[in-house]
């Protein structure tokens, strides 16, 4: 189906000007009928290949981490994720637009999409490769962020570990 039909009404912010987007997952928390939350991960795009999509993962829970070590210790993080001064903030963008053209799986009618945490590859006009993460509903909190993709992390590392030939 398609991504922007699987996330219509959810909104997140634009990647900005230039950008063709290649590839996305996205980890999808989810609602049973009973009230019971799950996780979910759906791509579309080009596929990413598992060490690369292993290596992303690694970053993105090393950066996740650091954020979290910040906060108990009480310092401020060092690389803000703000805009730079004087640019604006980005702008607001339903994440149909944003993903419009790929295909992914769809989700269970008796699941309810809670939340939207996206990890987008896109090129630049010159074809270097620019990461960005987006996320939209549910604030996930950091250490629920970061259990969610140590555990993706660890299944994509088993997938890699089992592709070896010795």
């Amino acid at each position: 189906m398609p991504f922007s039909q699987l996330l219509a009404g959810y909104g997140t912010t634009t990647i900005g000007e230039g950008m063709d987007i290649e590839s996305v997952f996205a980890l999808l928390k989810v609602r049973g009928e009973d009230g019971s939350a799950a996780w979910s991960v759906r791509s579309g795009g080009v596929a990413l290949s598992l060490e690369e999509l292993s290596g992303v993962l690694d970053g993105l829970t090393v950066s996740v981490r650091q954020r979290l070590t910040n906060c108990w210790r009480g310092t401020p993080n060092p690389q803000s994720t703000s805009t730079n001064a004087g640019e604006p903030p980005p702008a607001p963008i339903p994440f149909s637009e944003l993903f419009a053209g790929l295909d992914t799986v769809g989700v269970a009618d008796e699941h309810l999409i809670e939340s939207v945490f996206a990890v987008i590859k896109a090129r630049r006009r010159d074809g270097a490769p620019v990461w960005y993460v987006r996320s939209a509903e549910m604030k996930l909190s950091s250490e629920e962020l970061l259990g969610a993709l140590e555990g993706y992390g660890a299944s994509v590392k088993q997938d890699l570990a089992a592709s070896w030939r010795w």
